[in-house]
């Protein structure tokens, strides 16, 4: 009997596994008694098209049949690539995450999102365990690997977002995991629990960008990961059931979609928690839905447990309404009765489609064809002719997993058939001599045939993890006259390994990639490959810089002036407004050049210290490889040691560069400091820099009779009056310690008109403006936006009057006669920075030169 109130909500909030090609009365039991949201499939629940069609749409009949108001979440671990549960001949192959990555072609990803989106629609699933937003930072991760699209965060949350976007296409629902980064870490969560020593700033800088774009994109549901984080929160939790790695999620990246735990049955929570009390506590913590994919007894006693603790209150009603919401909200935008129950005829199943399967498998081919990365060719071995007497070296015994989930993943150890990829050789060669190797070593026969050959080609899997792989692969440059290494799996085996002259990288070891390689290998293609991970040789270094030396300056103005083409600035100015004492500036290089730099300054106060990121700039052709992610992260984490600030401001002060990001700039830049956690401000008050030109201006002779009748008079600040000037700004402008800076600075006797005065009938100052020729040091110093209007702009800026003088129309006649005294000493553009009002200035024919719009960060 289907049951209602609590225990029916609480087994919506569960996804569950079963064995069998058919709905097992265990699974039975869970639709109709529990009533469960979502069911996991493996390749064990597959065996062709059909059957696998025919068991979709009975699960949905029987939710329909047990009363369910949705039908079920059916969700697969359909990454591609190294896991690929529905397979050929069912489906084509299609790449994974690092082949895609390698084509560097975002596009390319969301086409195969796309096909994916198809394969699986066919099939009645509608929830796709991917894109993996994992970086694989740690070559020897034993669980990610080439399930990730690479070691960069930015790289991947482009190509994760594509992806994304293609499954959409379907109506399938896409799952980012493993939250918060499963990349960094040598140890297989399936067996034990990894720990990732990284404070919240690293994290920032590396695992959260990805989860922080496709957070921002409003991604469906993300996935968590079974790790511990002892430097977030008290560390005592794996991250799943952590509700202070889930606050990074919900609060601080403000997610409100479901999360859905890995499975529950993993050793990562079932050795430390157990899998019930997982279950309870990955609810509490933030999680939306709980994954449980094996064994029937466990599922049942998880949610009977869940379900004590709801009653108890152990779980809050407040939590448990949340979690029911999220689960109902994403079956009632992607799901449909409908969709579900639909017969779906022989000619639509897998792989009876026509031409969908042709254009699928041309898909497949293009992007692996892409895909084939040459890293070296220093012997120049490439292409081998067709006639070459060429051996081949295959792993044929103890190869390491490399990635597969629960063990159903392409790479099962001592399951690769060898002679499928012989066979592909042979198209192109038909003499290729095949030799399968292992542990044992190979016997004096066979390296006599090795060293007899023109050519041997050696394929490793995952040699990283394998000492025989390695100890061959080292041995073989000396032994062979020509040696090619394939990595036909993790591209990290003899990356480092500069002995191996020619070495090539698959990512999969799939036949449809060795088909690419081959053709590759025998001159049949180009190899067109880019490596998406590095080797230490070259790497990004990102630092602080004191920014000093004519070398760095000139690369520091190259950089400038190609990534801000409409802000062009000389090598001498930027020199000027670098090299101020509360700068602290990062720079990243590469090879020893810069090729992107973050300005930053610090300015302090009595009883505070601003932190201020002034400038941001990347060389264009060096954009999208998470440099300004890098540099951001540099800088807000040595704020936060060095300064104990908590938030940073995305603006500029003294030196004056930009009061926030520039508006004329693409929406793009907003997105990328919006995805790395800065709050834009609202666009009130306006944040604007003014300007007008001079040449032809009249003090209107309105403002300037108002002032006189009311006995004010008007003068550049002479020496005896500069104390007055300090103290009247000490006394209105306090608050504002770089405004009250500029008039400590300039004293009359060293900048002579630089400051007009309004005073009252008794003499006293009432109002004040800094006006600062086009040739004034001061403005050479503290101002970056002036000369950009013209050569021959000057500057009013910090206009104040006495709090007992406002409201009297002074104003405007201050700047009457700021503007009449520029434009006598050579002025021809007068320029006004960071104005908030409206309407003011322009009673005197400013106009807005550029709007920005404000933003913070906070740590």
């Amino acid at each position: 009997m289907p049951f209602d109130g609590l225990q029916k909500q609480v087994g919506q909030l569960f996804a569950v596994g079963f064995h069998g090609l058919t709905p097992s009365p265990e699974i039975k039991t869970l639709i109709h008694e529990y009533g469960i949201g979502g069911i996991v499939l493996f390749k064990r629940n597959i065996s062709d098209a059909a059957q696998l069609q025919s068991l979709t749409l009975a699960l949905q009949e029987e939710a329909r049949l047990a009363g369910h108001e949705h039908p079920l979440f059916i969700g697969i671990d359909q990454e591609n690539g190294l896991v690929t549960r529905i397979s050929p001949p069912i489906a084509p192959q299609l790449p994974g995450p690092m082949a895609l990555g390698a084509t560097n072609s975002p596009e390319l990803a969301y086409q195969v999102g796309v096909a994916t989106g198809e394969i699986l629609s066919a099939a009645g699933i509608n929830m796709n365990y991917a894109p993996v937003c994992d970086i694989n930072s740690e070559p020897l991760n034993p669980v990610i690997g080439v399930r990730s699209f690479g070691d960069d965060p930015e790289f991947v949350a482009r190509f994760a977002s594509a992806t994304a976007r293609g499954l959409r296409e379907h109506k399938v629902i896409p799952t980012v995991k493993h939250f918060p980064g499963h990349g960094d870490t040598a140890v297989d969560s399936h067996f034990g629990l990894p720990v990732i020593p990284k404070l919240r700033d690293e994290l920032d800088r590396c695992e959260l960008v990805p989860f922080r774009q496709a957070a921002a994109e409003g991604i469906e549901a993300i996935m968590t990961a079974h790790i511990s984080l002892p430097g977030i929160g008290d560390g005592k939790l794996p991250a799943t059931l952590s509700p202070d790695v889930m606050n990074i999620l919900r609060k601080d990246m403000g997610y409100d979609g479901m999360v859905i735990t890995d499975c529950l049955e993993m050793d990562g929570i079932r050795a430390t928690y157990g899998t019930e009390q997982g279950a309870v506590l990955a609810l509490a913590a933030g999680c939306d839905s709980i994954m449980i994919c094996h064994t029937f007894a466990v599922q049942v006693a998880s949610i009977l447990k869940v379900y004590q603790a709801a009653e108890s209150g152990q779980i809050s009603p407040l939590r448990l309404r949340e979690a029911i919401r999220r689960v109902d909200e994403l079956k009632r935008g992607f799901l449909s009765w409908d969709t579900a129950l639909r017969p779906r005829e022989p000619k639509e199943s897998w792989p009876a489609l026509g031409a969908g399967i042709s254009n699928l498998s041309a898909l497949a081919e293009k992007a692996y064809a892409r895909s084939v990365t040459v890293i070296r060719d220093d012997t120049h071995v490439l292409p081998v002719s067709r006639s070459a007497n060429v051996v081949f070296l295959f792993p044929g015994d103890q190869t390491p997993a490399g990635g597969a989930v629960d063990g159903e993943g392409l790479g099962r150890k001592g399951s690769y058939n060898a002679s499928v990829y012989l066979g592909i050789l042979k198209k192109y060669n038909p003499t290729v001599f095949e030799i399968r190797y292992g542990a044992a070593g190979l016997s004096a026969e066979q390296m006599s045939i090795i060293e007899a050959a023109d050519v041997v080609i050696l394929t490793s899997i995952n040699a990283r993890e394998s000492p025989f792989q390695r100890a061959l692969g080292l041995e073989l440059p000396s032994q062979t006259r020509a040696l090619i290494s394939v990595a036909a799996c993790n591209p990290y085996d003899f990356l480092e390994d500069a002995c191996i002259g020619t070495y090539i990288a698959t990512y999969e070891p799939t036949p449809e990639a060795f088909v690419a390689v081959a053709e590759v290998i025998f001159g049949v293609s180009v190899p067109k490959g880019v490596l998406p991970v590095e080797s230490s040789v070259g790497r990004l270094s990102i630092g602080l810089s004191e920014l000093d030396s004519p070398k760095d300056i000139s690369q520091l103005s190259t950089v400038w002036n190609a990534a801000l083409p409409t802000y062009p600035l000389p090598a001498p100015k930027l020199q000027i407004l670098v090299n101020q004492e509360h700068g602290h500036h990062f720079v990243a290089r590469m090879g020893g050049d810069i090729v992107g730099f973050c300005l930053t300054y610090a300015s302090h106060a009595p009883s505070y210290v601003a932190g201020n990121v002034a400038v941001l700039a990347v060389d264009p052709e060096k954009q999208g490889q998470g440099i300004g992610t890098a540099l951001i992260s540099k800088a807000t984490e040595w704020y936060r040691v060095n300064l104990k600030l908590t938030r940073l401001e995305l603006s500029s002060v003294f030196p004056r560069f930009f009061p926030g990001i520039p508006q004329d700039l693409p929406t793009t830049v907003q997105e990328f400091f919006e995805r790395r956690g800065f709050s834009l401000w609202h666009t009130s008050p306006r944040n604007v820099d003014l300007y007008r030109d001079i040449r032809d201006f009249k003090a209107p002779e309105a403002y300037i009779a108002r002032a006189e009748e009311q006995g004010y008079t008007f003068g550049p600040l002479q020496p005896e009056h500069y104390e007055e000037c300090l103290a009247g700004q000490r006394k209105n402008f306090s608050a504002n310690v770089s405004w009250v800076g500029q008039y400590e600075e300039l004293e009359p006797t060293k900048y002579p008109f630089s400051v007009m005065v309004a005073f009252d009938s008794q003499g006293k100052q009432a109002a004040w403006t800094l006006m600062l020729g086009p040739d004034s040091p001061a403005l050479q110093k503290g101002w970056a936006l002036p000369p950009l209007c013209g050569p021959k702009t000057g500057l009013i800026g910090c206009v104040g009057v006495d709090a007992d003088h406002r409201k009297r129309g002074i104003g405007l006649a201050l700047l009457s006669h700021a503007m009449e005294d520029l434009k006598r000493r050579g002025a021809e553009g007068v320029f006004v920075d960071w104005v908030v009002l409206e309407g003011f200035y322009e009673q005197l024919g400013f106009e807005v030169w550029r709007e920005y719009r404000r933003a913070t960060f906070r740590m």
